[in-house]
């Protein structure tokens, strides 16, 4: 059986539904879809009501003379007022209406001295309210009794479309990430990615099929504020720009990209891209994705909502000694091994404190570790001057799965015999 809307077809104003697309068509059939409304669009105490009209069959083929009771029902949170229940035929008349006031009207049907087709229609005029946010589902049914009709279920029922869903809520949004990895390249001293920089995907989209309170397409400019902004957090020292989806980042920082709404509208589902500056090492680190989120007036959204947005690894080995000193009569070493079959490349970088000019030989910053085997030197022999204190921190990367290289910083007294030895600490394990 039909319903030929006009019925609860489309909008929301103060957490209220309000009819608009008077052209639509509802079904009570429970393979047919419901209207779908935003969620997002804001409840409230205040109660709009609306004028629509609904037409249906009246799916019952009446005798001459015959009378029967009908029920037009909707869930608890609608309301009728105001009502008027004509007949598309002067075959069919339509007793007096009760039950206004509530979700639930019933009323006398009687059959003219030919008889009623079931193709005759019923129109429902009235002020209607949805008293929430909530899913609303309708039925019209036929009773033998008026108290059956006025009491509902299944005594007495002669026919019945049932309770079908005719509007449900959902998010007018969606904000998800797919996590992925890329991997810093050992090659280049992690200045640059094996296949690029992409280590996720990312998507902020309005949802199709999703309706706004006018019941046309919801939007995100509709939801958010100009001020809502998607944040993707990480290590971003060595980048000089975040493209998502082919669009580069609002604003650049070394701990987040962010990205203004004006930017993400009409909606962005694409890839994460690490743009690297060619210069500085590329750091491990994981990213995360937040949408800040403001709404527009009539809407209420989470706040914030934080997703896992993929990671940067890096394909070789780094070691570090963060203390590295050179004071007078002192010996200060560093013994690299490799437990792997193939020779490895290694290359050291020094860095210091502000102010702290430290001098290098380029000539002694590089070298191999032979397989199955190790490599020591002095850190005097690349490391030839400070202008201030006589420490500093050296890094060493070398070409080589984690899992096979290993390193050992010492210090040793050679006036008195003590060695102090310290195992060379990975990123992102101590």
């Amino acid at each position: 059986m039909s319903l030929n809307k006009k019925l609860l077809a489309t909008a929301i104003a103060a957490g209220l539904l309000v009819t608009a697309n008077a052209n639509a068509a509802v079904d009570l059939d429970p393979d047919t879809d419901a209207v779908v409304f935003a969620s997002e669009l804001e409840d409230g105490t205040l109660l709009t009501t609306i004028e629509d009209d609904v037409v249906f069959p009246v799916g019952y083929n009446f005798s001459p003379g015959e009378v029967r009771y009908g029920r037009f029902e909707c869930s608890a949170n609608l309301t009728m007022d105001n009502v008027a229940v004509t007949s598309g035929s002067g075959d069919l008349a339509v007793g007096a209406i009760n039950g206004e006031g509530t979700s639930a009207l019933f009323f006398s049907m009687t059959a003219g001295g030919l008889g009623a087709d079931e193709s005759i229609t019923l129109t429902v005029e009235g002020d209607n309210t949805l008293e929430d946010g909530g899913d609303v589902s309708c039925s019209f049914s036929i009773y033998d009794q008026p108290s059956q009709a006025q009491a509902g279920g299944a005594t007495g029922r002669i026919a019945t479309t049932g309770m079908v869903t005719v509007i449900e809520r959902e998010s007018g949004f969606v904000f998800d990430a797919t996590p992925g990895e890329a991997t810093a390249d050992v090659a280049t001293d992690y200045t640059a990615f094996v296949a690029g920089g992409v280590f996720g995907e990312l998507q902020f989209e309005e949802v199709a099929g999703v309706l706004k309170a006018d019941g046309t397409q919801i939007t995100l400019a509709d939801i958010f504020d100009p001020d809502t902004t998607v944040v993707v957090a990480g290590d971003f020292t060595a980048a000089t720009d975040l493209e998502w989806d082919g669009l580069s980042a609002d604003t650049v920082d070394d701990e987040a990209m962010t990205f203004e709404r004006d930017t993400i509208v009409p909606g962005l589902n694409g890839n994460l891209l690490y743009v690297e500056n060619g210069t500085d090492a590329i750091q491990i680190s994981s990213y995360t994705a937040t949408l800040n989120a403001v709404a527009n007036a009539g809407y209420q959204v989470t706040s914030t909502i934080t997703v896992d947005a993929g990671e940067i690894v890096r394909n070789g080995t780094e070691l570090q000694a963060p203390l590295v000193q050179l004071p007078a009569g002192y010996l200060s070493r560093i013994m690299l091994s490799n437990t792997g079959s193939v020779e490895r490349p290694y290359s050291i970088r020094v860095i210091g404190e502000d102010g702290n000019v430290i001098s290098t030989n380029a000539a002694n910053m590089t070298g191999t570790i032979p397989a199955n085997g190790s490599r020591f030197f002095e850190t005097n022999t690349f490391i030839t001057g400070f202008s201030a204190g006589t420490r500093a921190t050296v890094i060493i990367t070398v070409d080589a799965p984690t899992d096979q290289i290993q390193g050992v910083y010492q210090i040793v007294n050679p006036a008195n015999g003590s060695i102090s030895n310290h195992v060379m600490v990975r990123p992102g394990t101590n």
